[in-house]
């Protein structure tokens, strides 16, 4: 029999049991092997994978044909050493343990990067309840449907507006930038790992922003951008593929919001009323040199064009403004059902 001399400076600090009954070991980024002592009934009770590891005995015949005996053991109990990284295996560990940690908190911008360890051991080990709840907590921070996607939008304004009234730029002491979703490692992990329901939301997202607007760059001096309410993506995530999705995508999303002065208030007045030619395109005028809002965003612009009579005074005439609400809804709806073909996804 095996047993290890123990190593107490080698124990993970929050998953060592003094009482668990089986002890899991891995190899860190340092190099160093971790040790987890843990209870085989949770492990089981998550993983059938695990359960029948757990069914084969760890015995072996001696050379001497005495009985079989533990071919390894770590403080007494069975060792089990793990091909997956000591990282990885504590992010997994930790979730069975404690299942409403802080890597489930909504719009936590951290949750993709907090979350990968434990959904690739997920689905090594095939934990699908687990599986299924982290993908389920990914899928309430990225909208699959229209109507989500303005209930977020809503809900960043309502940020935005908030920490704008404070001087440092911060509320409860994040910037805005650390409350809201980051579509880079999103990206990563919905590409990675299956999570395909996704990547719309994400894509276009990630579209709406600067390639200098770098996660780990801006946050080297937070009171240069941050404060003011940047938006940043974890560009560093992203490989070849990804990159050339988002470049095609924002090729045709610029020809998409081109094409919304035409197909929008390009259109004849039915009245055939003679001041609505120029009000149209004034409204047009307005979108393009004066909006708060960014060009680059025709969700965002087409949403303005079902309210021109809350941001105008001088409107085209009712029957004008009636059918442009119809025409940029009708759009908008056009537009989120095409955003996985704009962005390679299908």
């Amino acid at each position: 029999m095996t047993t290890l001399a123990c190593c107490p400076d080698q124990h993970h600090p929050t998953l060592y049991f003094d009482d668990g009954n089986v002890v899991l070991s891995a190899i860190a980024q340092d190099r160093q092997r971790q040790y987890f002592r843990v209870h085989r009934s949770i492990l089981c009770r998550h993983s059938a994978v695990l359960a029948e590891m757990f069914e084969i005995p760890p015995l072996t015949l001696s050379p001497s044909g005495s009985p079989e005996v533990l071919k390894e053991t770590y403080a007494g109990v069975v060792h089990v050493q793990m091909q997956d990284t000591a990282e990885d295996l504590a992010s997994f560990l930790g979730v069975l343990y404690d299942p409403l940690g802080n890597a489930y908190k909504r719009f936590n911008p951290n949750t993709p990067v907090l979350v990968e360890g434990t959904l690739k051991l997920a689905m090594k080990y095939e934990c699908d309840a687990l599986r299924a709840r982290i993908v389920e907590n990914l899928e309430a921070d990225w909208p699959q449907t229209l109507a989500q996607w303005d209930a977020r939008r809503a809900e960043s304004i309502l940020a935005r507006s908030e920490h704008g009234q404070q001087f440092t730029g911060k509320v409860n002491g994040l910037y805005l930038d650390d409350r809201l979703p980051e579509p880079a490692s999103a990206i990563r992990i919905a590409s990675d790992y299956y999570v395909f329901s996704i990547l719309p939301a994400a894509f276009y997202h990630l579209a709406l922003l600067s390639t200098d607007a770098d996660w780990d760059e801006y946050r080297a001096n937070p009171g240069k951008h941050l404060r003011f309410g940047a938006r940043t993506a974890r560009w560093r995530l992203l490989d070849k593929r990804d990159l050339m999705r988002l470049v095609h995508g924002q090729k045709l999303l610029a020809a998409y919001t081109r094409a919304i002065g035409t197909d929008i208030f390009g259109l004849r007045c039915q009245r055939g009323i003679k001041g609505c030619p120029k009000a149209r395109n004034d409204c047009w005028k307005y979108f393009q040199e004066n909006a708060p809002i960014s060009m680059d965003d025709p969700l965002d612009i087409l949403y303005d064009c079902i309210r021109l009579d809350t941001l105008f005074t001088e409107l085209p005439c009712a029957t004008c403004v009636q059918d442009i609400a119809v025409m940029a809804e009708k759009k908008r709806r056009e537009l989120w059902r095409s955003l996985p073909a704009f962005f390679n996804l299908q």
